[in-house]
């Protein structure tokens, strides 16, 4: 059987061929720092593109301390996007069987890292997991979602002497430094990148609450639009020293506060499920079960 489409990577200057997959995607394309074109591919069916399918490298995939680790799964999130609601199954064999042959390669790279393909997928979405299962996918982790109606009191806490928590725009090396170091301490060496870091910071609505001593950064919480109404309150941590007194819950007010004032509804955030820790601190502030979303992962041999 003759296919009736190819793939192939994108080509420079084929910025425009993307905007039908979402303003986004352009400008991932045009302008995020860790994006490699030989991780997109394009359908192309009677010269028209039709479908993109790409991979990024997660935070976890550049983590620091855990060479030592056999167990660490480093990701690279894939996403598979058609120009159209209809998806052709065809085409979406293709460019996974691409995006997993670009994961060799890039596994060849690093033949010491332990490499998973992940694709995110709702627990209602069936015939999505079906069809990754069926292509050899599993279940590598739950993600829990919560929410926040902003309608609702939020409530006071208070915070350490001489703790300040402020917005903090990361917009020159210094402050992005400063964030990075952070997250890296509160993550047990995972972060991300400074290109994502500089990316994020053009997304619409995004605010950074930051806490300080003095000069010390001590934590976050951001913000960022999602839709109409709703806001993300996410990227929320504390350096190890100052965790326990208090400081995650103020950012995570303050955050919500300035929502509300923003006329917001709903704001929203996810952890794993295993994280007790942050489950409880979300509950307690006032946080509601919202859903849950799968981590589908692929192990690149």
């Amino acid at each position: 059987m003759i296919k009736e489409f190819v793939i192939r990577n994108v080509r420079d200057g084929e910025e425009e061929k993307l905007e039908k997959f979402g303003f986004v995607l352009k400008m991932l394309y045009l302008y995020h720092g860790d994006l490699d074109k030989r991780n997109m591919f394009l359908a192309v069916k009677d010269e028209e593109v039709v479908a993109v399918a790409h991979l990024m490298l997660h935070d976890t995939f550049d983590a620091e301390g855990h060479d030592e680790d056999p167990g660490f799964v480093r990701y690279l999130i894939s996403e598979i996007k058609f120009a159209d609601q209809d998806e052709d199954e065809a085409i979406k064999d293709a460019l996974l069987d691409a995006m997993i042959v670009r994961a060799q390669e890039i596994k060849a790279q690093h033949p010491d890292k332990r490499i998973v393909i992940a694709q995110y997928t709702d627990t209602d979405n069936l015939p999505e997991q079906s069809y990754y299962l069926k292509r050899g996918f599993t279940v590598y982790d739950t993600i829990v979602v919560f929410k926040y109606d902003l309608s609702r009191v939020i409530p006071q806490y208070p915070l350490p002497e001489g703790v300040q928590i402020r917005p903090y725009v990361l917009d020159n090396d210094e402050a992005r430094g400063q964030y990075h170091q952070a997250e890296l301490a509160s993550f047990d060496g995972v972060a991300w990148s400074m290109n994502q870091l500089a990316w994020m910071q053009g997304a619409e609505e995004m605010t950074n609450f930051c806490a300080f001593s003095g000069d010390q950064f001590l934590g976050n919480t951001s913000t960022w639009s999602i839709a109409e109404g709703h806001s993300a309150t996410e990227n929320v941590f504390v350096i190890p020293e100052w965790q326990q007194q208090g400081i995650a819950r103020n950012l995570l007010c303050t955050a919500l506060e300035y929502l509300k004032d923003q006329g917001k509804t709903i704001a929203t955030l996810g952890t794993h499920g295993t994280n007790k820790k942050a489950i409880r601190l979300y509950t307690q502030i006032g946080y509601e079960l919202d859903g849950f979303r799968l981590t589908l992962g692929y192990a690149v041999d």
